[in-house]
């Protein structure tokens, strides 16, 4: 699934692309059930003649905020990626890769693509975003991601430290593989219930996180001046190893694997106390 680079890459890329300022003239929705708000037709009539203002991201959401001079107020295009899905924005002459599902027409003779090849993807068209968003923290990217923040939000939750960081109202665009990241960086175990961990634990867990991300964030602006205008959207971008046999990379001692909430999670039993 997309996490927060590979979300915040998508984003960089639509604005290097020149999508703010452009217009819809349309929207052409191949899976319809992509559409969570609100219905089909009155999705594509509402964003028809939207101008992008913007484009931001909260967690692993994308955000267009929109504008007409003929609506009483401004609308806001959400996107959700879900396990598979990456944006575009191309000609409409270029022929679409197969796992295109939704377009939409620009004013330029462009239009935004929305590959989505397991339709996991998720499309809203809101007034106010915090109709349909959840409750996310502060991006951990940002300077309201604190370590004051981070101590409070894991007080007195028991679960395993790596669930805790999955929830996206504790670590909003964490995912899989980047907790598994941090928490290997920070030699902290997976399996700690996170009320558990010190003060300069969560300090070091914080600066993990932040390191991680950061890193993966870099990669791809490299590969995206690298390989512009058709940049890859998935890099490894993670230091930890994965695969079965594999060695630590500060001890050499053997790589484990477990299950934390039907997610699989890699560690070193010897790094990480």
């Amino acid at each position: 699934m997309p996490e927060l680079p590979e979300v915040e890459n998508a984003r960089r890329c639509l604005v290097q692309a020149g999508l703010p300022g452009r217009t819809f003239t349309g929207a052409n929705i191949g899976w319809a059930r992509t559409v969570k708000k609100p219905g089909l037709e009155d999705f594509v009539l509402g964003l028809t003649g939207g101008r992008v203002k913007a484009a931001h991201r909260r967690g692993k959401y994308i955000l267009l905020p929109l504008e007409n001079p003929d609506w009483p107020a401004e609308r806001t295009l959400i996107l959700h990626l879900g396990m598979t899905g990456g944006l575009s924005v191309q000609p409409k002459t270029q022929a679409a890769h197969p796992m295109v599902r939704h377009s939409f027409p620009l004013d330029d003779g462009r239009e935004l693509r929305f590959q989505d090849g397991r339709k996991f993807g998720k499309l809203w068209l809101v007034d106010d975003p915090q109709e349909v968003l959840p409750a996310l923290s502060p991006d951990p990217l940002e300077k309201d991601f604190t370590l004051e923040y981070l101590v409070d939000a894991l007080a007195g939750r028991n679960a395993p430290i790596k669930a805790l960081l999955l929830e996206q109202s504790i670590a909003a665009g964490m995912g899989n593989l980047y907790a598994d990241e941090a928490l290997y960086l920070s030699g902290i175990n997976p399996m700690r219930p996170g009320s558990e961990l010190s003060a300069d634990e969560v300090a070091r867990l914080r600066a993990s996180m932040v390191d991680a991300l950061t890193a993966g964030v870099a990669l791809y602006d490299q590969s995206r001046i690298d390989n512009w205008p058709d940049p890859p959207r998935a890099l490894t971008t993670w230091t930890i190893p994965r695969q079965k046999g594999d060695a630590c990379l500060r001890c050499h001692g053997p790589m484990e694997v477990t299950r934390i909430r039907a997610r699989s999670t890699w560690f070193c039993p010897r790094c990480q106390v």
